[in-house]
């Protein structure tokens, strides 16, 4: 992995990018970009659950939606407050060295704010996401990210038994929606992309 060139590239696409070794310095970096009183989004990452920065912007007193602290009969609301915070935070299934994020959502709920809803969005990546081409990139989206958050969310679908994607029409399937994000688009202000050098979430 040439961190880098992933790093040159993200900024030529328009992205802003940063680098730390740990976790937990990506974590601090995060929190230092949101002001007191901004809101901010979120979906189910397990990268971000992992690092406690939802936590930890809750206890500084900002304003946090995320569907995954609420009953499933509050989530849509919680769902369309996330998708119009100040800022939204995330993961991404797989980045390619190219700098190109790849993500597969059910809901549609992160993908939907990502694209257009939230101006200010912070994308928070291990190494281990890292994948050198845009086809390794979706490969690893379908084969190793989405059967592990099938099998985490206790879903009926056969990659949540095999580990692997069977490009199912189950009614439990997590893989109604792929985007491929290339660019930040018009309407957003910041898209930061921050890459840790250790391996975080699926």
């Amino acid at each position: 992995m040439d961190t880098q060139k992933l790093l040159k590239n993200l900024k030529t696409r328009g992205f802003i990018p940063a680098y730390f070794e740990s976790g937990k310095e990506a974590a601090a970096y995060v929190c230092s970009l949101i002001a007191d009183g901004e809101s901010v989004g979120s979906g189910g990452s397990v990268t971000i659950t992992s690092l406690g920065i939802l936590q930890t912007l809750v206890e500084r007193g900002n304003k946090v939606y995320s569907h995954s602290t609420v009953p499933e009969s509050e989530r849509s609301v919680v769902y369309q407050k996330a998708g119009s915070a100040d800022w939204y935070i995330t993961s991404a299934n797989a980045v390619t060295e190219g700098g190109e994020l790849v993500n597969i959502d059910g809901a549609a709920n992160r993908v939907s704010a990502l694209c257009f809803g939230v101006k200010k969005i912070i994308y928070i990546i291990g190494k281990n996401k890292i994948a050198p081409t845009l086809e390794a990139a979706i490969y690893r989206a379908k084969n190793v990210a989405t059967p592990l958050n099938a099998k985490r969310l206790n879903k009926k679908t056969p990659c949540a038994v095999t580990g692997r994607c069977h490009d199912c029409n189950s009614p439990d399937c997590i893989c109604n929606v792929t985007t491929i994000t290339h660019h930040p688009t018009k309407y957003q202000t910041e898209v930061h992309v921050v890459i840790a050098g250790e391996d975080l979430g699926y």
